[in-house]
Order: structure tokens, then sequence, then C-alpha cells
């Protein structure tokens, strides 16, 4: 059965043609609906339809942008277009956008069948050519099986179909249960030479140097740790490791080992979002998404950073709530009193001693994912020693309130007196007018040639030198400190999204939501409704 999503604004048309689907005898079945373009955005990325219908005029955004937001990624799922308006300009865009049909209000019954069956079709003949494409590959058999093992993990094929195909390539046999999934996010170049370099050079199925040399490091690193790796390009900047016989341990293990690699070989940051073990192929899929939901969290947690899916899981459900107690804490680590968080800490571990296993882990996780955002917006006061890198990895192994409680005191002294100590050797006054600068001109288009001439210096000297004294590159800086502001202006709920999204410097408010959810994990409309 082909999966269709169905989005308009009007209740009883989503009715009518869900009937009309149920009628028609085809082999679609309407698997969502949507009412706004936020939400169509949000189904598509989590269920990956077979098919869309979309109405061109909702209440928060045009289907033709919600089409064109698919485009960019997605060139094979049908789209099929249903409107009140016979205009040439939208079938125009619409054809642009490869739509399959563009429908006119009412529909017949007729009309839409037949639009469906043109739907399926496409939808063979892209199967057709992708099978054939996996012929064409098979003498290569590394890129084939990283096409099938994308198929299971992205859901784009029957799960049952890619493992019977994965088994005949001796994937499972060769390690066995448990399965672990690692999300690794490479993030920004240091240099713009160099990310210009990489643009053209990693997406999915190239034979690009490093997109062979990260498969063979993540190999290396899970031979080391005892288990097998299996990895494949989703993007760019993406790359999923499927480990089989590893434990937990393993795992991380293995994570870190790719981490420090890409550090030394790849000259890239990366941050690396773990899933919970899984017992058999089927469960993969759910895996997958689990690994990239922790990734995704880098924003919060900090990047270069090791996240497993468990820590943010006990977080979520303390994440909007903070007792006066912990306020205050977290407040004297930013100032780096480490006396005082001190003489907190004992009034607060005796307090949290009475308090159930689960409450326990809640709190503190969550305590830790705003000092590792303390750490990690500082760049004076990130460099950590490596032991102390990983506080959401030691604390996903404690299982008993006291030593979670022992660990996590430990761990707030240590912060604060790393914060204390970056804090007496400064950054020189230049590069506090320079930081101050970027802070100001969020809503311009501030770059890099716009700051260098307010400090009198060369672009590339100024890269260079800012990266040194802060390090972090000016890219870096700028992106952290627009999402740290518009966090801040997101809790206040007297301001509209568009408004918060024009004063941190995007015109488009829609690109803000989408630029935002990939730094943050969540959409402007999330993020309000888990805060306030």
């Amino acid at each position: 059965m082909y999966r269709l999503l169905i989005v308009d604004d009007e209740y009883h048309i989503r009715e009518g043609l869900k009937l009309m689907v149920a009628e028609s005898g085809l082999s679609v079945e309407v698997s969502d609906v949507a009412s706004d373009g936020e939400t169509a955005l949000r189904l598509y990325a989590e269920r990956r339809p077979d098919m869309i219908l979309l109405d061109i005029n909702l209440p928060d955004m045009s289907g033709l942008d919600i089409a064109k937001t698919i485009r960019e990624k997605d060139q094979q799922t049908p789209l099929l277009f249903l409107t009140g308006y016979e205009s040439v300009t939208y079938i125009r865009q619409a054809v642009s956008l490869q739509a399959v049909d563009y429908l006119l209000k009412p529909v017949t019954s007729g009309d839409f069948e037949a639009a469906l069956r043109r739907a399926e079709d496409r939808i063979v003949q892209w199967r057709r050519s992708e099978e054939e494409a996996i012929h064409r590959h098979r003498s290569s058999e590394p890129l084939y099986r990283e096409h099938l093992l994308l198929d299971l993990l992205q859901q784009r094929r029957p799960a049952a179909e890619v493992i019977r195909e994965l088994d005949r390539l001796g994937l499972f046999e060769t390690g066995g249960p448990p399965y672990t999934v690692l999300c690794c996010e490479l993030e920004e170049l240091e240099e713009p030479e160099q990310q210009e370099a990489a643009t053209t050079s990693e997406l999915h199925g190239c034979q690009e140097p490093s997109s062979h040399l990260f498969a063979k490091l993540a190999w290396e690193a899970a031979a080391a740790a005892e288990a097998k790796a299996y990895g494949a390009a989703v993007s760019r900047d993406r790359r999923v490791v499927l480990l089989a016989a590893a434990s937990c341990r393993a795992a991380e293990r293995t994570a870190q080992q790719i981490r420090q690699a890409v550090q030394e070989r790849l000259n890239r940051a990366v941050s690396i979002g773990i899933s919970r073990p899984v017992g058999r192929p089927e469960q993969l899929p759910e895996a997958y998404e689990e690994a990239v939901q922790a990734a995704e969290h880098r924003g919060w947690v900090g990047y270069s950073q090791i996240i497993p899916y468990e820590s943010i899981q006990a977080a979520e459900p303390s994440s909007g709530y903070l007792l006066e107690k912990e306020l205050l804490m977290i407040t004297e680590i930013r100032a780096g009193n480490d006396a005082a968080v001190h003489a907190i800490l004992q009034e607060w571990s005796g307090q949290l001693a009475g308090l159930p296993v689960k409450q326990v882990k809640m709190i503190i996780t969550q305590l830790v994912l705003f000092v590792m955002r303390i750490v990690q917006s500082d760049a004076s006061v990130c460099q950590l020693p490596m032991q102390e890198q990983d506080p959401l990895l030691e604390l996903s192994h404690l299982r008993h309130g006291p030593e979670m409680i022992d660990y996590v005191s430990r761990y707030f002294v240590r912060v604060g007196r790393h914060v204390r100590e970056a804090r007496e050797k400064g950054i020189p006054r230049k590069f506090q007018r320079a930081k101050e600068w970027i802070r100001e001109h969020l809503q311009e288009d501030g770059g890099l040639n716009s700051l260098a001439a307010y400090m009198n210096m060369s672009p590339k000297y100024l890269s260079a030198r800012f990266k040194q004294v802060t390090g972090e590159s000016f890219a870096q800086y700028q992106t952290r400190v627009r999402f740290e502001r518009a966090r801040e202006l997101l809790l206040d709920t007297n301001r509209k999204v568009a408004e918060v999204a024009e004063i941190v410097g995007f015109s488009d408010t829609n690109y803000f939501s989408i630029a935002f959810k990939k730094h943050t994990g969540l959409t402007p409309t999330e993020f309000r409704r888990t805060f306030l």
C-alpha cells in the first residue's frame, strides 16, 4: 500500500478525500492528515509518506512553499496540488516542482483517482530506475550495502525485503545483536576555503576520499571496541553508523574514538547521537530515529559532544522546570564562584537524597544539560580535560541516587573552577568589542567583512585571530548567539514567531523555523510548548 499525506485546512474536504481514497480500490491509504504547513513538514520528516496532496492556500504558509522545502531534500516523492484557484502562476510553479497533477476544487472522484494512479506510476518508475541503479552498482558491494542500510534505517523500502538482501550480503551474520545506531553530525569546517571544497565532495553515493575515510575510521574504532561497524552517508554533513555485537560500553568507546579520529584526521568536529541497543534488525528504524533525535539536541547540549538518547529522554519530563535552589547554583557556576557552589551543593545533595531515583535522575540530567550549555556558550571555558567531556555518558551509566549525586556534585565543582580560571585569563578588549558588535547586529546582514571593517582588520586576519582568541570561528559564534537570542525572545509570549525571526536576522519565518529546529531539535512552537 502506498501511504498518502493529505494537507488541507478544511475538515470536510479532508474527510471527503479520505472517503474517495477508501472507495477508489487503489493500493493507496491515507496515513496522515495535516491542517497547516508546520504540521505537514513535521509529518513528512517523521513519516516519509509515499505521496503528498497539498492544498495551496493554508493558514500559515503556501502549499507551494511546503513543496519547495520538500524538494530541497527529496526529488522523488510525488506531489499533487489542490486549490480553488485556476492560476497560471500557480500552475507554472507546480510544474517547476515536478507536480504529478494540479486539481481544482471541488474535485471529482474520477479526477482524483486518475491523479492517484499517475502518482502510483511515478513511484513505480522511480523505484524501477532505482533498482536498475542498484544493479549497476552491485559490483561495488560497499556502496550497495550502504544503499541498503539507508533503505532499512529510513524505511524507504519494506524492512523484510531489505533485511533479506542484507542477510545475503552477510551483514547480520558477521555481527549479531545487540545493534546500536550512531548518528554523526559533522560540524562546519573552520576555513571558508575548506567549506567550499567539501560542499561538492561528500554527497551520498559519491566515492570521495573523505566519505571512504570516515567509513574506515568508524570500522577501525568499532574493531578496537570488539564490535562490527557498517556506515552510510545520509547527507553532506551526516553519517550513520550501525554497530553490531556492541555492548553499551563498546558503543560509547566507538563513538569516542570516532570523534577523536575525525578531529585528528579529517580536521572536523563531530557530534554523535547514540540510540538505545535493540535486539532485532526490524527495530533498527526506531533506533535510527533515536540517534537522530539525540544528535539534534547538540544545539542545547553543545557541539562536539556524545549524546545518548537515554539522557535526552530522562531530561524531557522536567525540561521546563527548575527549582529556585538549582537556578541559584547555575548562576554561581556561570559566575565561577566555586565556594558558593560548594555551599549550595551540600544543602541540595541532602534534599535530593530523599527523592526517588527516577526523579533524582531527571533533575540531575536537566541540570547537567544547562551547565553544559554554560560551558559551550563560553569558548574560553570549554576546554575541559578529555575525561570530563562526556558527562551525559557518565551519568547514563549510574543507577543509584547517591552515586549520581556524588558524580554530578564533583562535576559542577570542576566546571565552576574552570569558569573562574578562564575568567581570570580574560579575552583582549578588542575581541570583547567584536563579540558585542555581533550581538548588536544580528538583525543585519553582519558578515565577517562588515565586522572586519568595524575592527579595521583584514577579514582573513580577523577570522584567524577570532578563532585563536575565542576558541570559536566567527560563523560558529554568530550562529550560536543568534539562536540563544531566539530562545530568549521566544520565552516572551507577547512576541510572535515572525517578530523573533526578524530580530535575529531571518526575513523568512519558515526558514527560521527549519533552522531553529536544526540547531535545537525543536520548532519554535514546540520550544514554547516545552518551556512555558
